[in-house]
């Protein structure tokens, strides 16, 4: 893959690497983005140099990307992901097309090894170009001046937060994000990165657990923003929901120690205590969201068969018979259904059923659930669907919340 001189590559050896790191110095001037890569490959069991593309030109490396491979889960059925991360080109080498080489090999690997969406949190707009659309919702906030906290009053003990309480912090996040149709699990390897790192999503924090008889009723991971006199929430954990106020209360006191004047959680709105905070007064701003790209659409449904057929199930067509024809104009993929089994899923090129009318870039929006189908027809004149099948569309594709947190 090389044009005018420019040749896609991948570091063979970490030496290698130097040269990548530079770049990301570079261009991400002291933004510590080279060192997320190295905290990746030294604790991320399942990030290896295959997974760094880059673009040389006369020997010297301007520009490049990573792979973070990742599993979401949509209620439950887990799916292979490619986020793709750090992306950089050398002011010099800007607008020859870089970025195009890098993505058509990023697509092509992940294809190659059975990723089923690939993903990113990228800069507003540029990746529509490659075929992403916004579909699943990250970093939420919100934010309260401290006076409008009750006063701290809690039995909860804090202390700093060990490896041992991976454990049972662990079973406090499942179950918090039970809530969301699209989450990332956390897995073990994960939280010991980075608890053994004290980062996470690219900045530092510190982590507290709060305990009762010894035993963990919550934790806390958060930083400290003197310049903007702020105590960030990044995340927390509760054993059940009668502990947000031990939350608050601990940091009310931190705030008041330090002489922070402000609060601004980085959670789920829904979460705890987030949920607390909005209610007493704060404010939430409306969120970001991941970048998301189907890579063949036939293929991810055949995965998400089993689910479909749940939907349809607890709807009012769970003996449903019928070929429904997804026109995506270009291409029709066949959805074969008998008494509610999906017993087929087959592209064609017939595209002349349009009762099913979509659009291949916005439909991740449907499947994970982002926007419902009814504000899909409202906001693309090519997604239109019949009466007829409207009610069946809603069922198998419903509008739900996701939340995706990092893992680096």
């Amino acid at each position: 893959m090389a044009m005018d001189g420019y040749r896609f590559t991948k570091p063979g050896s970490l030496d290698d690497m130097e040269a990548v790191y530079g770049l990301m110095r570079t261009v991400f001037r002291g933004e510590g983005v080279d060192m997320i890569i190295r905290r990746l490959l030294d604790h991320y069991p399942e990030m290896s140099l295959d997974h760094v593309m880059a673009v040389e030109c006369g020997g010297e490396t301007v520009a490049a990307l990573i792979l973070i491979p990742k599993t979401w889960e949509v209620d439950g059925l887990e799916l292979r992901v490619a986020e793709m991360g750090c992306v950089a080109t050398h002011p010099d080498h800007r607008g020859r097309g870089l970025q195009r080489i890098l993505n058509d090999g990023f697509d092509a690997y992940a294809e190659d090894n059975g990723f089923d969406l690939c993903v990113l949190a990228g800069i507003p707009y540029f990746y529509r170009q490659f075929g992403y659309e916004y579909a699943v919702d990250l970093d939420h906030s919100t934010s309260i001046n401290v006076n409008m906290i009750p006063e701290p009053a809690s039995s909860l003990k804090p202390r700093l937060f060990s490896e041992p309480d991976i454990e049972e912090a662990s079973r406090m996040l499942d179950e918090a994000q039970r809530r969301y149709h699209v989450r990332c699990p956390r897995t073990r390897d994960v939280w010991l990165m980075q608890h053994r790192t004290g980062h996470y999503n690219g900045e530092p924090f510190e982590s507290v657990a709060l305990t009762e008889g010894g035993e963990v009723k919550a934790y806390l991971r958060y930083s400290v923003k003197q310049g903007d006199s702020a105590f960030i929430l990044k995340e927390a954990g509760l054993a059940s929901l009668k502990y947000s106020e031990h939350v608050l209360a601990f940091i009310k006191e931190a705030c008041n120690k330090q002489g922070l004047s402000k609060v601004v959680s980085k959670q789920f709105y829904g979460d705890e205590p987030t949920k607390t905070i909005i209610s007493l007064g704060g404010e939430s701003v409306r969120p970001y969201a991941w970048q998301v790209k189907t890579l063949n659409i036939p293929v991810l449904l055949r995965k998400l068969s089993p689910l479909l057929e749940s939907r349809l199930h607890d709807s009012d067509y769970g003996d449903l018979t019928e070929n429904l024809n997804l026109n995506f104009s270009k291409f029709n993929v066949k959805v074969t259904v008998e008494h509610g089994e999906i017993v087929g899923v087959e592209k064609n090129s017939e595209t002349g059923d349009r009762t099913i009318g979509l659009n291949p870039y916005v439909f991740p929006q449907l499947l994970l659930g982002h926007r419902s189908l009814g504000e899909l027809m409202d906001a693309y004149p090519d997604i239109k669907v019949r009466d007829s099948h409207r009610a069946i569309m809603e069922a198998l594709f419903p509008k739900k919340p996701g939340y995706v947190f990092h893992v680096y």
